[in-house]
This record gives C-alpha cells, sequence and structure tokens, in this order.
C-alpha cells in the first residue's frame, strides 16, 4: 500500500470524506501515525537489511549504512560469517580489510510523499491502517475514544501474531550435531 492508500482507508473506516480539502487537514496528522505504526511493526518483525560495506582499516562505519542500524545480526566476510568486535563509537572491527556483507535490524524509511510504499511485508501493510485509525478515534470526543480500544486491541492482538522468523531458514532449520 502506499502511504496515500493508507490515509484514504483510514479517512474510510473514519467516516470522514477523501477529498483535497480532508486529505490536505488530516495528511500531516495521519502520515506521523502511520510512521509510528511502520516503525513499532518493524520491531515486532525485526526488520533486516543487507548491505555490502568496504571497511576502512577493518572498521566498518555504521552511519555508512543506508537505514538506522538498531543491531548486527550478521557479518560475512570471504564467504563465510565472522565475528566483529562492536565499539560504542558507531564501529565495528572485523577480522579483514576485505569487504562485507552486514545483516543488521533497521527501521523502515519514513512515508513521506503520497507514493511511498512501506518496506514492511504487504500482510502487515493493512495492520498501519487499523494503528492509524485507533491512534485518530482517541483524540476526539469521549464516545469516539471507546471505538479507539476496539482498534487499538484488533493492532496489538495481529501484531502478537506476527512470525518475525518467517522466511528466514536458519532460525527453523533442524541441525543434527551428531
Amino acid at each position: 500500500m502506499t502511504l496515500n492508500d493508507i490515509l484514504v482507508s483510514a479517512l474510510a473506516q473514519l467516516d470522514r470524506g477523501n477529498d483535497p480539502m480532508t486529505m490536505d487537514a488530516f495528511r500531516k496528522r495521519l502520515t506521523d501515525y502511520a510512521n509510528d505504526a511502520q516503525s513499532d511493526l518493524a520491531r515486532a518483525l525485526c526488520l533486516t537489511k543487507t548491505e555490502t560495506a568496504h571497511p576502512s582499516g577493518g572498521i566498518v562505519d555504521l552511519a555508512d549504512l543506508t537505514r538506522d542500524c538498531l543491531k548486527i545480526v550478521r557479518v560475512e566476510q570471504l564467504g563465510h560469517p565472522v565475528k566483529f568486535k562492536s565499539a560504542d563509537t558507531g564501529t565495528i572491527a572485523l577480522p579483514y580489510n576485505e569487504t562485507a556483507t552486514v545483516t543488521y535490524r533497521c527501521e523502515p524509511k519514513r512515508l513521506e510523499q503520497p507514493s511511498d510504499v512501506s518496506e514492511l511485508p504487504e500482510h502487515a501493510h493493512g495492520l498501519i491502517v487499523t494503528y492509524v485509525v485507533g491512534r485518530e478515534r482517541m483524540a476526539g470526543d469521549v464516545g469516539t475514544q471507546r471505538g479507539a480500544n476496539i482498534y487499538l486491541s484488533m493492532y496489538e492482538a495481529a501484531k502478537s501474531k506476527l512470525r518475525p522468523h518467517v522466511g528466514e531458514p536458519a532460525a527453523y532449520e533442524i541441525v543434527n550435531r551428531w
């Protein structure tokens, strides 16, 4: 779903129109809610990204990665996983001064333009809409706030059923050690 699709769906569930004036009136606030949901879901799903890094003297600066690094998951050099040492300075030290493949947990790119598509898996996009509707209902009068509880409960229940390890064979591979 694009950001525009998310906003239109949320406005429809809130019984508000999706004409240009209504979209302009709610765009900033609902976009902020969508980005909050996206960040929360990315942490629940353990969103990872893999990039190639070029160490200088065996040191990789994490600021050179395209996304904000939350945690390094794996580093490979010369075709094999290698141990690394992390420092408080936002760098990691590697055993070789060779090109490395770094897999890390990250925050997704913020949704800003109407055509931006979330980096989350497709099955999680509907949850962004649910969260946006719940947050918007929280800002209303007392009667509307009761509706927020339902949407946020649905969001939390669905989020708890997400499986962060889907698609990662190493996470569910059975290895015979003997």
